[in-house]
């Protein structure tokens, strides 16, 4: 999957008067992708959400921006595969099973991780 094309395919569903959880399967769609996990995240300054997309190897991740205006968006290999294993195995569990299984602590840290790693940013957007 071709980066500039996961990009492209943002760029067109951010303009999409559509949830995030809608422009998240448009992206997958568009970019022949597999929808990896789409998570709320808790207590973060300037995201409200994130998602991921699997293709293959590599996955295209995309957080949704505290006032739900404008989405970041990046392509992470698996360097950081400990950190969205536990989010896409919680996307494969039943509605009742992820009810019950806490996965705000993983979602905080794979945000982390993708700041460290010079993926998202890491100051507010003042």
């Amino acid at each position: 999957m071709d980066t500039v094309l996961f990009e492209m395919a943002v760029r067109t569903a951010s303009t999409l008067p559509t949830s995030f959880s809608e422009k998240v399967t448009d992206i997958a769609a568009r970019t022949a992708g597999r929808l990896a996990f789409d998570v709320r995240v808790e207590g973060d300054y300037r995201f409200q959400r994130i998602a991921g997309i699997r293709y293959g190897g590599d996955i295209g991740i995309l957080a949704l921006s505290k006032d739900g205006q404008s989405m970041d968006s990046c392509r992470v290999n698996g360097a950081l595969a400990s950190f969205i294993e536990p989010l896409e195995s919680w996307n494969g569990l039943s509605l009742p099973a992820q009810a019950q299984t806490d996965i705000l602590g993983h979602t905080s840290l794979l945000v982390a991780a993708l700041r460290n790693a010079g993926n998202l940013p890491n100051r507010s957007a003042d």
